[in-house]
């Protein structure tokens, strides 16, 4: 089985049993950051909680739900998973890479966590690099809202 067909299985995976997926509404402690993608009609929220430990502020909760076509729903899926229970430079981190990698403007993989790894399945598909993207552009504004807080 080729790597492409293995990272498809993957990101079918991820779509069909979602990590983190929430039901209704996030709890109060809780910030959101929406996605959306009026063009195809993907639309994820992001929901994080931050807890201080050792004077740097972590992600210890977080989730996503919303509507979108299987590449945005896994994406945001395998995005919690990389990103839960990192400081909050790491999480930023990953997301920059990431946006870096899915647009061909990094060569190194091994950069990225493997759990996104998969997503490479979407970086010959232009149309399909937005889906990839919204969970990690509300995951960024989340993460900025907490650094200037």
């Amino acid at each position: 089985m080729s790597n492409t067909a293995l990272y498809k299985a993957e990101l079918l995976k991820h779509f069909k049993t979602p990590q983190n997926k929430h039901q209704g509404d996030f709890p109060d402690d809780m910030h959101t950051a929406r996605g959306s993608n009026p063009q195809c009609g993907d639309d994820v929220q992001v929901g994080i909680k931050f807890s201080d430990e050792d004077n740097c502020t972590h992600i210890s909760a977080i989730g996503f739900k919303g509507r979108g076509c299987s590449v945005c729903l896994a994406a945001a899926s395998m995005m919690t998973v990389a990103v839960d229970g990192r400081d909050i430079q790491s999480a930023s981190n990953i997301s920059e890479l990431m946006g870096q990698w899915i647009n061909n403007k990094l060569e190194d993989e091994k950069l990225i966590p493997e759990v996104l790894v998969p997503l490479s399945a979407v970086k010959d598909h232009p149309a399909r690099k937005k889906c990839v993207m919204l969970s990690f552009n509300a995951l960024d504004i989340l993460l900025n809202k907490a650094r200037s807080t």
